[in-house]
Protein backbone atom coordinates (compact mmCIF):
# COMPACT_ATOMS: atom_id res chain seq x y z
CA UNK A 1 0.00 0.00 0.00
CA UNK A 2 1.66 3.79 -1.10
CA UNK A 3 1.52 6.27 1.89
CA UNK A 4 -0.42 9.61 1.17
CA UNK A 5 2.04 12.18 -0.22
CA UNK A 6 1.99 15.48 2.18
CA UNK A 7 0.38 17.51 -0.09
CA UNK A 8 -2.47 14.39 -0.64
CA UNK A 9 -2.81 14.68 2.95
CA UNK A 10 -3.18 18.57 3.50
CA UNK A 11 -5.80 18.53 0.87
CA UNK A 12 -7.89 16.01 2.60
CA UNK A 13 -7.43 18.30 6.06
CA UNK A 14 -8.53 21.23 4.15
CA UNK A 15 -11.34 19.04 3.24
CA UNK A 16 -12.16 17.65 6.52
CA UNK A 17 -12.75 21.33 7.71
CA UNK A 18 -14.68 22.09 5.13
CA UNK A 19 -16.93 19.04 5.61
CA UNK A 20 -17.43 20.04 9.41
CA UNK A 21 -18.50 23.58 8.40
CA UNK A 22 -20.83 21.82 6.30
CA UNK A 23 -21.86 19.90 9.15
CA UNK A 24 -22.28 22.52 11.89
CA UNK A 25 -24.83 24.60 9.35
CA UNK A 26 -26.39 21.16 8.61
CA UNK A 27 -27.07 21.01 12.50
CA UNK A 28 -27.73 24.21 12.89
CA UNK A 29 -30.32 24.64 10.37
CA UNK A 30 -32.03 21.78 11.34
CA UNK A 31 -32.44 22.94 14.83
CA UNK A 32 -34.07 26.24 13.54
CA UNK A 33 -35.78 24.42 10.63
CA UNK A 34 -39.79 24.47 11.96
CA UNK A 35 -41.01 22.79 8.82
CA UNK A 36 -41.00 18.98 8.68
CA UNK A 37 -40.21 18.25 4.98
CA UNK A 38 -37.41 20.29 4.95
CA UNK A 39 -36.04 19.07 8.21
CA UNK A 40 -36.69 15.35 7.03
CA UNK A 41 -34.19 16.12 3.48
CA UNK A 42 -31.68 17.53 5.89
CA UNK A 43 -31.30 15.28 8.31
CA UNK A 44 -31.17 12.38 4.96
CA UNK A 45 -28.10 14.30 3.60
CA UNK A 46 -26.37 14.17 7.15
CA UNK A 47 -25.91 11.01 7.56
CA UNK A 48 -23.93 10.61 4.21
CA UNK A 49 -22.05 13.74 4.85
CA UNK A 50 -20.89 12.45 8.05
CA UNK A 51 -19.57 9.13 6.82
CA UNK A 52 -17.52 11.26 4.36
CA UNK A 53 -16.12 13.36 7.20
CA UNK A 54 -15.41 10.16 8.90
CA UNK A 55 -13.29 8.92 6.18
CA UNK A 56 -11.69 11.50 5.47
CA UNK A 57 -10.69 12.05 8.85
CA UNK A 58 -9.39 8.71 9.24
CA UNK A 59 -6.78 9.43 6.00
CA UNK A 60 -5.96 12.29 7.85
CA UNK A 61 -4.82 10.58 11.19
CA UNK A 62 -2.92 7.91 9.35
CA UNK A 63 -4.96 5.01 10.22
CA UNK A 64 -5.83 4.28 6.96
CA UNK A 65 -3.64 3.88 3.45
CA UNK A 66 -4.28 4.89 -0.46
CA UNK A 67 -4.07 1.52 -2.26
Amino acid sequence: MNQLSTRELLYLEDSSKLFESIQKTCNHAMNECTDPQVKNLIQSMSGPHRQVIQKSASLVSGRTTMQ
